[in-house]
């Protein structure tokens, strides 16, 4: 939030210089750097509504120095009961005080030079003398105000209620809301604002104005915060009340805004002043112990620095017996206990000055949950193999979700931030591929990422690992000159998880996904259950990626994994003695599978068989129509001794045999 250092000066005598106040305003807690040449942009947690105007921050440096802090002027003028009005109520706890002073013979005449320079110092727009001049309140207290135009008020009639069914308000940035179940200031027949966001086109002054009544109110800022989430409004009004606002300085505000009227317009008339309150504002009472300050912040502060800290904040501290009875200024909205008032005093004597000494740490009995020790494990073997960590929302639009999903519906949010994240994720994948596009779009073709993270479907949350790979034709050059298909990447990345964290029974099936292409589209089993999916995404994303190079994604569902994951490594003892190697290539008709055959012969128990792959695969014109050859390649090897042919070439010649007969396979020459 950006503020004028001119502007806050004007509170402040002998002010510091533009830096001096950044370092001051940095060490009572408000993240501050200088803007040019004077400014001050500050960073406010939500809890600090009173820094977030140009008196509450020339308050801070006051309190943090001890210069006296200065008060601007206000009208002073005995103002009657205003008769003939009528202001109420009808949410006690959604507005229990509201002001309303009603003014005549007034003009919405362009404001002065002084007015529009301090507001295009905050870069704040000019909107005619009333409005800038409730402007100019709300950077100057952090308390927002509105004016209506009196004579657009039906029956002299204030009215705090919620809205009903049915009623809608057009808002002064001219859009329309339904305002049932909204907070709003309503006259008798109408709302004509959304209480402590935005007033209405119906009730705004304009150059016809002659009367205006200022209304200041304290709006609950739970209801607040409500009004501008289903309205989708954000205002500065909205921002000061939903983190709180200082009842205490209510009457002075109001007689500030009629002080600043009557020197542009003296011929002004107050006709009178509601003010429409559930009870008298009264100060908490918090006690403060000496001892337990000290005790709390592990330091030794005499009675006399605190009691000096404690009126310079306006406090009222009255000191007996070790403890001071306190009084709680409006404005320290955050403050309801004895610790509150203990960081208020250690944030304007310094931070600094706490010591700074490690805290005792004893042993602990912590171990990690076990889904935790997997998902970390996968995480760093993901890495180990290249793949780059990303992290996306898990919210996104109905369309975007729909991508890899063609049955069911997604989880909705009920207030989504905007049409674009309305669901909840059920798999990870879309977002990766939106990743993907703002990559390639930028240059980067040659990706491989990866996601863990919750999904959400019908039976409940769950937690997902998802990959991408891209890989561009021009990423061969002379020093890397492999032009594997990112297919068999990603399938290799598969099988190498596989093998690191113990899943058994890793098969793959072809299967028709969304978003895949139906050709090169796998799903996932692992122990016999079907866990994930594989494959090349399907032209229509490649052309919204604007790509035509393949990009390969994957899927897998970790809360199936986890209980079937083995982290322990197996060792085996190498065999000092020399192996056999037996390569044979078998023509068997197109639609047996690798699976099939490689089951099969292990199936077979092979005596001292260390290993076998699969090495070749051809099918052309030396082969009869619908033939295909596998070639595979067998490694024997005893623990004991060196094997002779003769030993293997027996099992060699039975497990032929055996394949011949289940297969109607031959041996290919």
């Amino acid at each position: 939030m950006y503020f004028n250092y001119d502007w806050i000066k004007e509170y402040l005598e002998e002010a510091p210089s533009l830096e001096e106040a950044a370092r001051i305003l940095n060490q009572t807690g408000l993240e501050t750097e200088v803007e040019g040449t004077n400014g001050l942009e500050i960073e406010h947690t939500v809890n600090r509504p009173d820094a977030m105007c140009h008196y509450g921050l020339a308050r801070e440096i006051s309190v943090k120095t001890g210069l006296k802090l200065v008060t601007p002027p206000v009208d002073t003028a005995d103002w009657s009961e205003l008769e003939g009005w009528k202001i109420t109520s009808e949410e006690e706890k959604g507005c229990w005080r509201y002001m309303g002073v009603l003014i005549e013979n007034t003009k919405n005449t362009p404001s002065p030079a002084w007015l529009k320079e301090k507001l295009d110092s905050i870069e704040q727009t000019s909107h005619g003398l009333i409005v800038d001049l409730t402007n100019f309140l709300l950077w100057e207290f952090g308390h927002p105000s509105h004016a209506f135009d009196a004579d657009l008020i039906d029956g002299k009639e204030i009215r705090i209620r919620y809205g009903r069914e049915g009623e809608e308000l057009t808002s002064l940035d001219g859009k329309n809301h339904k305002v049932n179940q909204l907070l709003c200031i309503a006259d008798r027949k109408k709302p004509i604002a959304l209480a402590g966001v935005m007033g209405g086109q119906n009730s705004e002054v304009s150059e016809k104005t002659h009367s205006l009544l200022l209304e200041l109110a304290m709006f609950n800022p739970v209801a607040v915060r409500h009004t501008g989430k289903k309205t989708l409004i954000q205002s500065d009004a909205k921002h000061r009340f939903e983190r709180g606002v200082d009842e205490e300085s209510m009457d002075r505000i109001i007689r500030r805004f009629v002080y600043l009227l009557k020197r542009e317009q003296p011929d002004i008339a107050v006709k009178g002043l509601r003010d429409y309150k559930i009870k008298d504002f009264k100060r908490a009472n918090v006690t403060l112990r000496v001892k337990r300050l000290n005790a709390l912040l592990g330091i030794t502060l005499d009675k006399g620095e605190i009691q000096t800290l404690l009126e310079r904040m306006d406090f009222q501290p009255q000191y007996s017996d070790g403890v001071f009875a306190l009084k709680v200024p409006g404005y320290k909205v955050d403050v309801t206990r004895e610790v509150d008032v203990i960081e208020e005093i250690i944030r304007f004597k310094g931070l600094d000055i706490l010591p700074s000494t490690l805290p005792a740490m004893p042993g602990s009995d912590f171990h990690p949950k076990p889904e935790e020790l997997h998902r970390a494990k996968i995480r760093n073997l993901l890495k180990e193999l290249c793949l780059q960590e990303v992290l996306t929302y898990s919210f996104l639009s109905e369309k975007e979700e729909k991508m890899f999903q063609s049955t069911g519906r997604a989880v909705e949010i009920r207030n989504p931030m905007s049409e674009s994240s309305g669901v909840l994720r059920r798999n990870i994948q879309p977002q990766l591929v939106k990743v993907a596009k703002r990559n390639i779009s930028r240059g980067q073709k040659n990706l491989k990422l990866f996601e863990l993270g919750h999904v959400f479907k019908s039976d409940g949350e769950h937690y997902n690992m998802a990959c991408l790979i891209t890989q561009s034709k021009e990423k061969a050059n002379w020093w890397n000159t492999s032009n594997a298909h990112p297919f068999y990447e990603m399938k290799g990345i598969l099988e190498t998880l596989a093998a690191e964290l113990g899943w058994p029974g890793l098969t793959t099936q072809p299967k028709e996904l969304p978003g895949l292409d139906p050709q090169q589209a796998l799903a996932i089993q692992i122990n016999g259950g079907e866990c994930g999916w594989f494959g090349s995404l399907k032209r229509e994303l490649l052309e919204e990626l604007n790509t035509d190079e393949p990009v390969i994604v994957m899927e897998l569902e970790l809360d199936f994994l986890k209980h079937l994951s083995n982290h322990e490594k197996q060792l085996f003892k190498l065999s000092p003695f020399p192996s056999i190697q037996i390569d044979m290539a078998f023509v068997l008709d197109e639609d047996v599978k690798y699976d099939r055959i490689s089951e099969h012969i292990q199936s077979l128990d092979l005596v001292n068989m260390e290993s076998m792959e699969l090495f070749d695969v051809y099918s052309g014109k030396s082969l009869a129509k619908g033939k295909k050859s596998l070639g595979f390649r067998l490694i024997f090897r005893a623990e004991d001794r060196t094997l002779t042919s003769d030993e293997v070439n027996g099992q060699i010649e039975s497990m032929i045999q055996s394949v011949k007969k289940e297969f109607n396979a031959e041996i290919r020459s």
